[in-house]
């Protein structure tokens, strides 16, 4: 009976765990760091760190995370980085997610959800339109928060220089 328990609670973490996947498509290594806002649920997962060109990367994203993952992290955390995705998982039984480029463009990076029907995201350069990233300096998303997209899919991939 204990170990059917045990089987349960195991297999319910994984299921309410999601799967990243970090893909550094660029000819150059991308240093990358997972955030965990405060008050959030936290990632305690290994960091990705220093991904090599053509490399893959997989994390165990936890149910309920609030947070980002970001480029060219300072200090061990994402403020102050500059190109980062922001996820926000299970929210009302959805994932939201969005590049941001407000602190500074640096990498060409794209969010593509694992099952189809939600939109795919890429941001190429600092001028990438309000649909598709925050652009430097915006932090109101042109106006509207247009860059933020939800999907009941929650499961992605990052892809740097896409």
């Amino acid at each position: 009976m204990y170990s059917l328990a045990a089987a349960v609670l195991v297999f319910a973490g994984v299921a309410s765990a999601h799967s990243f996947t970090l893909h550094n498509n660029c000819p150059y290594n991308v240093p990358v760091f997972v955030d965990s806002w405060p008050g959030s649920i936290t990632y305690t997962g290994p960091q990705p760190g220093t991904l090599g060109p053509g490399e893959y990367y997989g994390l165990s994203i936890p149910s309920g995370w609030n947070s980002r993952i970001c480029h060219n992290a300072d200090g061990g955390n994402c403020w102050g980085a500059d190109s980062m995705t922001e996820f926000n998982m299970d929210a009302g039984g959805l994932a939201y997610y969005d590049i941001s480029n407000i602190e500074a463009f640096s990498i060409a990076q794209q969010i593509a959800p694992a099952g189809g029907g939600c939109q795919t995201v890429t941001c190429t350069s600092a001028n990438c339109p309000c649909s598709q990233a925050y652009p430097p300096g915006d932090e109101s998303g042109c106006g509207d928060d247009a860059p933020v997209k939800a999907c009941s899919d929650q499961d992605f991939t990052i892809t740097y220089c896409p």
